[in-house]
């Protein structure tokens, strides 16, 4: 999905820990929503300035078609940066090691366990939208095997298009939700 749509999704589920007097630390559940993909967003970047401005990709390709398809797959610097944040394993260890923390009367522990939750959510949707470019399921300890989801949010052959507009409906949904919500909380401050 796209990343704003991890966002959104997460916002839906930060309400709904509100409802249920849960509260999380915002900052790092939504910081979880998003931070899987600022690496592959970073790289990208300064490969599209390196590859444009001072070298051409060595196959010839476009930069975008080099990256996406050539070094997301080979290049150790692009799979880590992809993968970390991506790692089932890595954020319950993450998770773990945060509310076990927190237990324990670390402030610390709080953020990062609820961090590995927003990141948690955002892999368990990638995995299921993603059909040859999908996180690393056992990473590090396998740096290949990847779900290959029937779905994907992007690719054509297997309903990207269909996809892409569920994806933008819900996230317009979810709009009109978190807007609804905020008014109505609005308007309850008023009357007290």
């Amino acid at each position: 999905m796209q990343t704003y749509s991890h966002l959104l999704v997460t916002a839906v589920l930060d309400r709904q820990l509100v409802r249920h007097q849960l509260q999380a630390p915002r900052l790092a559940l939504f910081t979880g929503a998003i931070l899987p993909d600022i690496p592959f967003f970073l790289l990208t970047l300064l490969g599209e300035i390196y590859f444009r401005w001072f070298t051409t990709t060595p196959t010839g390709e476009s930069p975008m078609v080099y990256m996406h398809f050539t070094l997301f797959f080979i290049e150790p610097l692009w799979i880590i940066g992809h993968n970390f944040f991506h790692a089932p394993f890595i954020l319950g260890v993450l998770g773990l090691a945060g509310f076990a923390a927190a237990r324990w009367g670390q402030r610390w522990g709080r953020g990062l366990g609820w961090f590995a939750v927003g990141a948690g959510l955002h892999t368990l949707i990638d995995i299921f939208t993603h059909t040859s470019d999908g996180p690393l399921l056992f990473f590090p300890f396998n740096w290949r095997y990847r779900f290959r989801s029937p779905v994907s949010y992007w690719e054509r052959a297997n309903f990207g298009l269909t996809f892409m507009l569920v994806e933008h409906l819900v996230d317009l949904g979810i709009l009109v939700y978190l807007i609804w919500q905020w008014h109505q909380q609005r308007q309850r401050s008023r009357i007290v």
